[in-house]
């Protein structure tokens, strides 16, 4: 039997910390055994949802593995690795993102992050011989500069893709009131107007609801004539994949009985992370997005969560979105890494090399932060 990290939060003795330093090992896991183990983390996260992982490999080519780093029967860490290959090489890219998973808040997740990130290397850079690139999950300030730590350590150096993360982070382990009162005046002040507006609003986690919302996106789309690398489309097919508990939050604000704006968030370990909003001219009129941010704080407060990630800003190509998030209250931060750690001799260069490939063929895409 796998036993689940441990929950105490409780210092322990050096004795007792010993335990972190044994051999580490890793297993995959079914998706049964992933289910159970995941939501025990502290930073479990939408980018290592089994469907999430799958659905993100099938679109580059990739396998998606699911692991499990064990020390003993006891699991230390969590990854979803998206692996592909460059053909008749020998090498390729293992990518994971948002974990490994590693937090639950007992003091040796520092630990546990280096026992996973040795046992990843030996696995895929060292037996496999492919480039490791992890983006991990964006965590308290103190806990991203413990991982930055931790990963230079064991021997990651910065990545030059992806670009890092920025977003910003509302704190919501406190009061409604206390949080509302953090608002920008501007900000709150729109929230206002919204709440006398003949606004109705219907959430949940239902197939259906996500089925009205991507059209809803689809009009923004057709509207705006921007692309996102993934949108409305690609979360709805991950939403019919998903098991209750696992599913996105959806709500969708009505006037007069129909829809006029959408928002979508994922709700799992300590954190709600917004992932896709749109309105129509009638929702941006009865400023239905400022109602709609507001109730998804509501709900992540009633859940227990400590943060509402804001799913990223660019002040340069966004200054509109990213002006109503700075208003919400939120630090400005940005997540650890991405690191990478290359494989002996050419063949870090030759899996890099394919990817600019890959990319080309690709081509670029106009996208737009949420």
């Amino acid at each position: 039997m796998i036993r689940r990290p441990p929950r105490s939060t409780q210092s322990r003795s050096s004795a007792a910390s010993d335990v972190y330093k044994r051999q580490v090992r890793i297993r995959h896991v079914d998706r049964e055994q992933w289910s159970r183990a995941a939501p025990l983390f502290r930073d479990y996260n939408y980018r290592q949802l089994w469907a999430f992982g799958e659905a993100c490999a099938r679109r580059v080519g990739a396998v998606s593995e699911h692991v499990a780093v064990l020390r003993g029967d006891e699991i230390i860490g969590l990854a979803d690795v998206r692996v592909r290959r460059v053909p008749l090489l020998g090498t390729g890219i293992a990518y994971v993102t948002g974990g490994p998973l590693v937090r639950t808040d007992d003091g040796h997740e520092a630990e546990r992050l280096e026992g996973s990130l040795r046992a990843l290397a030996a696995e895929y850079v060292g037996r496999r011989s492919l480039l490791l690139r992890i983006a991990p999950a964006l965590g308290p300030a103190q806990w991203n500069a413990q991982q930055d730590a931790v990963f230079r350590t064991c021997g990651f150096q910065a990545a030059s893709t992806p670009a890092p993360y920025r977003t910003m982070v509302v704190d919501i382990d406190r009061p409604l009131d206390v949080i509302r009162k953090g608002l920008a005046q501007k900000w709150r002040n729109c929230l206002n107007r919204s709440e006398r507006e003949k606004l109705t609003i219907r959430s949940g986690q239902a197939v259906d609801l996500f089925d009205e919302f991507e059209r809803l996106y689809d009009e923004l789309i057709r509207r705006k004539q921007f692309d996102v690398d993934l949108d409305a489309v690609f979360y709805g097919r991950v939403q019919r994949e998903l098991t209750d508990g696992d599913r996105f939050h959806v709500s969708l604000a009505d006037l007069e009985g129909c829809a006029v704006a959408g928002h979508v968030s994922s709700m799992l370990g300590d954190t709600c992370v917004y992932l896709l909003g749109a309105s129509t001219e009638d929702g941006l009129r009865t400023k239905a997005a400022y109602l709609l941010q507001w109730h998804a704080i509501e709900t992540a407060v009633r859940q227990g969560k400590r943060w509402y990630d804001l799913g990223g800003i660019d002040q340069e190509t966004n200054p509109g979105v990213y002006h109503f998030k700075q208003g919400m209250g939120g630090a400005d931060i940005a997540a650890p890494g991405p690191f990478e750690l290359r494989p002996d001799g050419m063949k870090g260069s030759v899996a890099l090399a394919g990817e600019r490939v890959y990319r080309l063929i690709r081509g670029p895409r106009r996208t737009r932060t949420r």
